[in-house]
């Protein structure tokens, strides 16, 4: 895999916001051996890896807070890429992203927020029972407004800016709770002059909300948290493909390139396949550098 001429790594700096440190001992073999043995995060699309492949499947193998620390981070990394490399980069080469993207008359492309919200529609319609939010104590929308427990998590979030996890008692669902904070310009920009805004005064770093990952219960097992991953690429890649559905509703003299290239190197935009590569290389990276980074205590 590659980012095809784009040195993504740019877009990353001490970006990451999920917290790892919470795998134990048999988590960071795992990941460590899905490296090497299938490549730059080729692991997401395989079964068990080798050290697992003689355990019964039923087994539990991993905690439900640990499977969603892997997901947030691929999510921290598609959704940076997505805000800075396309948002960021293409609106000076004339792309528009826009609230009313998937109008059948607007021409654009999804605002970040909206973005992940495609992607949470899309896991909502699959047959993995993972859900995916994301809400604030200052929302746009109303709907996205911070209710009850998320509330509470969210207020001790602010104090520490580090994610939260509680178990729904009603639903019997892991709640996970991961920070979002304001990474780019365009976030701060677009945040303080929208005309429905409750807060206009957003700074770059600033933690402006978290996005919340639901799943049943307490643990899940190799195949699991396999399918969950695969359901939230396969949700990426559907978000991307009708974003280049508007690409190529665009005027034929202003529509970019769709290959390889990414905006910041010209009229360009990546397809399905440059996109997700990009993504699973940044998260390898980082993935790698967080557990080599964990105090390797039992």
């Amino acid at each position: 895999m590659a980012t095809v001429g784009l040195d993504c790594t740019e877009f990353f700096a001490d970006d990451s916001a999920v917290n790892l440190a919470s795998m134990n001992r048999v988590t960071k073999f795992w990941v460590l051996s899905s490296m090497g043995f299938v490549g730059v995060m080729g692991y997401l699309f395989f079964s068990a890896p080798v050290p697992l492949l003689a355990t019964d499947a039923a087994v539990k193998s991993y905690s439900t807070q640990e499977a969603m620390a892997m997901l947030a981070l691929e999510n921290d990394v598609t959704r940076t890429l997505y805000t800075k490399a396309i948002v960021g980069a293409g609106k000076p080469r004339g792309l528009a992203f826009s609230e009313r993207w998937a109008d059948p008359e607007v021409i654009a492309g999804p605002l970040p927020a909206l973005f992940l919200r495609g992607v949470a529609d899309e896991l909502k319609a699959s047959d993995v029972p993972l859900g995916l939010y994301l809400g604030s104590d200052f929302p746009i929308e109303a709907s996205n407004q911070f209710q009850g427990r998320q509330a509470e998590a969210f207020a001790l979030m602010r104090e520490d800016r580090s994610p939260q996890y509680f178990m729904d008692e009603v639903t019997n669902e892991t709640i996970g709770m991961y920070p979002d904070f304001a990474s780019a310009a365009a976030c701060v920009s677009c945040h303080n002059e929208h005309e429905r805004t409750s807060k206009s005064d957003w700074q770059l770093g600033d933690l402006m909300g978290a996005t919340t990952w639901s799943y049943p219960g307490d643990s899940v097992t190799t195949d699991e948290l396999v399918d969950m991953l695969k359901a939230y690429r396969s949700g990426v890649s559907s978000v991307w493909s009708r974003y280049l559905d508007e690409i190529q509703a665009m005027d034929p003299s202003e529509q970019p390139a769709i290959g390889v290239g990414w905006p910041s190197q010209g009229a360009f935009i990546p397809d399905v396949k440059t996109f997700q590569d990009s993504v699973a290389e940044l998260a390898a990276v980082h993935l790698m550098a967080s557990i080599l980074n964990i105090d390797d205590q039992p």
